[in-house]
Protein backbone atom coordinates (compact mmCIF):
# COMPACT_ATOMS: atom_id res chain seq x y z
CA UNK A 1 0.00 0.00 0.00
CA UNK A 2 1.11 3.55 -0.71
CA UNK A 3 -0.59 6.76 0.32
CA UNK A 4 0.42 10.37 -0.21
CA UNK A 5 -0.85 13.74 0.89
CA UNK A 6 -1.89 16.72 -1.24
CA UNK A 7 1.34 18.58 -0.54
CA UNK A 8 3.60 15.91 -2.01
CA UNK A 9 1.24 15.40 -4.95
CA UNK A 10 1.36 19.14 -5.72
CA UNK A 11 5.16 19.11 -5.54
CA UNK A 12 5.43 16.06 -7.79
CA UNK A 13 3.00 17.49 -10.34
CA UNK A 14 4.70 20.89 -10.63
CA UNK A 15 6.05 21.89 -14.00
CA UNK A 16 9.82 21.92 -14.02
CA UNK A 17 12.56 22.30 -16.55
CA UNK A 18 13.94 19.03 -17.81
CA UNK A 19 17.67 18.48 -17.62
CA UNK A 20 18.51 16.11 -20.43
CA UNK A 21 18.60 16.40 -24.21
CA UNK A 22 15.85 13.87 -24.75
CA UNK A 23 13.44 15.78 -22.51
CA UNK A 24 13.59 13.10 -19.86
CA UNK A 25 14.64 13.06 -16.27
CA UNK A 26 17.39 10.81 -15.06
CA UNK A 27 14.83 8.46 -13.52
CA UNK A 28 13.38 7.94 -17.00
CA UNK A 29 16.78 6.65 -18.11
CA UNK A 30 17.42 4.52 -15.05
CA UNK A 31 13.93 2.99 -14.86
CA UNK A 32 12.40 3.66 -18.29
CA UNK A 33 8.89 3.05 -19.42
CA UNK A 34 9.14 0.35 -22.08
CA UNK A 35 6.19 0.07 -24.46
CA UNK A 36 5.18 -2.42 -27.11
CA UNK A 37 4.20 -0.99 -30.48
CA UNK A 38 3.48 -3.25 -33.46
CA UNK A 39 5.50 -6.04 -31.83
CA UNK A 40 8.49 -3.76 -31.14
CA UNK A 41 9.63 -2.93 -27.62
CA UNK A 42 10.69 0.71 -27.36
CA UNK A 43 11.67 3.23 -24.73
CA UNK A 44 8.73 5.55 -24.21
CA UNK A 45 10.03 9.05 -24.88
CA UNK A 46 8.55 12.39 -23.94
CA UNK A 47 4.91 11.95 -23.01
CA UNK A 48 3.85 9.80 -25.95
CA UNK A 49 0.79 7.85 -24.89
CA UNK A 50 -0.26 6.41 -28.23
CA UNK A 51 2.91 5.67 -30.13
CA UNK A 52 2.34 4.54 -33.69
CA UNK A 53 4.79 3.26 -36.25
CA UNK A 54 4.47 2.31 -39.88
CA UNK A 55 5.82 -1.23 -39.82
CA UNK A 56 6.23 -1.40 -43.61
CA UNK A 57 8.37 1.75 -43.54
CA UNK A 58 10.35 0.33 -40.60
CA UNK A 59 11.14 -2.87 -42.51
CA UNK A 60 12.13 -0.86 -45.59
CA UNK A 61 14.39 1.51 -43.65
CA UNK A 62 15.90 -0.82 -41.01
CA UNK A 63 15.61 -4.23 -42.67
CA UNK A 64 13.62 -5.74 -39.81
CA UNK A 65 12.05 -5.03 -36.43
CA UNK A 66 15.26 -5.96 -34.64
CA UNK A 67 17.24 -3.27 -36.47
CA UNK A 68 14.55 -0.73 -35.69
CA UNK A 69 14.48 -1.58 -31.99
CA UNK A 70 18.26 -1.48 -31.68
CA UNK A 71 18.36 1.90 -33.40
CA UNK A 72 15.46 3.42 -31.47
CA UNK A 73 16.00 1.91 -28.03
CA UNK A 74 19.41 3.16 -27.07
CA UNK A 75 21.00 5.76 -24.81
CA UNK A 76 24.37 7.52 -25.12
CA UNK A 77 25.96 8.17 -21.75
CA UNK A 78 27.38 11.51 -22.93
CA UNK A 79 23.80 12.66 -23.47
CA UNK A 80 22.94 11.91 -19.85
CA UNK A 81 25.68 13.89 -18.13
CA UNK A 82 28.43 16.35 -19.04
CA UNK A 83 30.56 14.47 -16.51
CA UNK A 84 30.48 11.43 -18.78
CA UNK A 85 31.72 13.56 -21.67
CA UNK A 86 34.68 14.72 -19.56
CA UNK A 87 35.21 11.31 -17.93
CA UNK A 88 34.08 8.55 -20.33
CA UNK A 89 35.05 5.74 -17.95
CA UNK A 90 32.54 7.09 -15.44
CA UNK A 91 29.94 6.85 -18.20
CA UNK A 92 30.96 3.23 -18.75
CA UNK A 93 30.56 2.45 -15.05
CA UNK A 94 27.14 4.11 -15.01
CA UNK A 95 26.13 2.23 -18.18
CA UNK A 96 27.09 -1.09 -16.57
CA UNK A 97 24.63 -0.35 -13.76
CA UNK A 98 21.96 0.62 -16.30
CA UNK A 99 22.69 -2.64 -18.10
CA UNK A 100 21.77 -4.53 -14.91
CA UNK A 101 18.67 -2.43 -14.25
CA UNK A 102 17.35 -2.60 -17.82
CA UNK A 103 17.83 -6.39 -17.83
CA UNK A 104 15.55 -6.64 -14.81
CA UNK A 105 13.04 -4.03 -16.00
CA UNK A 106 12.59 -5.61 -19.44
CA UNK A 107 11.87 -9.00 -17.88
CA UNK A 108 9.42 -7.47 -15.40
CA UNK A 109 7.56 -5.61 -18.13
CA UNK A 110 7.73 -8.34 -20.80
CA UNK A 111 8.35 -11.73 -19.17
CA UNK A 112 7.12 -13.53 -22.29
CA UNK A 113 9.98 -12.17 -24.45
CA UNK A 114 13.73 -12.67 -24.57
CA UNK A 115 16.01 -9.70 -25.15
CA UNK A 116 19.54 -8.94 -26.21
CA UNK A 117 21.15 -6.01 -24.37
CA UNK A 118 24.26 -4.51 -25.90
CA UNK A 119 26.71 -2.19 -24.19
CA UNK A 120 29.44 -0.69 -26.38
CA UNK A 121 32.31 1.52 -25.29
CA UNK A 122 34.17 3.76 -27.70
CA UNK A 123 36.99 6.10 -26.69
CA UNK A 124 34.62 8.87 -25.71
CA UNK A 125 31.17 7.36 -25.11
CA UNK A 126 29.25 4.32 -23.95
CA UNK A 127 26.00 3.30 -25.61
CA UNK A 128 23.40 0.97 -24.13
CA UNK A 129 20.78 -0.55 -26.42
CA UNK A 130 18.49 -3.55 -26.61
CA UNK A 131 16.22 -5.48 -28.92
CA UNK A 132 13.84 -8.40 -28.71
CA UNK A 133 15.21 -11.78 -29.63
CA UNK A 134 13.14 -13.16 -32.50
CA UNK A 135 13.39 -16.60 -34.07
CA UNK A 136 12.57 -15.15 -37.48
CA UNK A 137 15.33 -12.47 -37.42
CA UNK A 138 19.05 -12.32 -36.87
CA UNK A 139 20.40 -10.52 -33.82
CA UNK A 140 21.37 -6.91 -34.48
CA UNK A 141 25.00 -7.76 -33.81
CA UNK A 142 26.84 -11.03 -34.40
CA UNK A 143 27.13 -12.32 -30.85
CA UNK A 144 29.44 -15.16 -31.90
CA UNK A 145 32.26 -12.86 -33.06
CA UNK A 146 32.48 -10.13 -30.45
CA UNK A 147 36.29 -10.23 -30.49
CA UNK A 148 36.14 -8.88 -34.04
CA UNK A 149 34.70 -5.56 -32.85
CA UNK A 150 37.04 -2.60 -32.51
CA UNK A 151 35.11 -1.17 -29.57
CA UNK A 152 34.60 -2.76 -26.18
CA UNK A 153 31.34 -4.69 -26.00
CA UNK A 154 29.19 -6.60 -23.51
CA UNK A 155 26.18 -8.60 -24.68
CA UNK A 156 23.56 -10.17 -22.44
CA UNK A 157 20.60 -12.37 -23.26
CA UNK A 158 17.71 -12.11 -20.81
Amino acid sequence: MEISNKKINEILNKEHSLKYHDKSELIDVVWPDFVEVEGCILIKKYTEDNMKINIEHIIHQFGDQTGFEASESHVHMIDISKTFKKHPLEGLRFAKKLFEIWSIKLKIDFPEYEFILILTYHDDDTILRFHRLRESEETWININNIEDFEEGIIIRKV
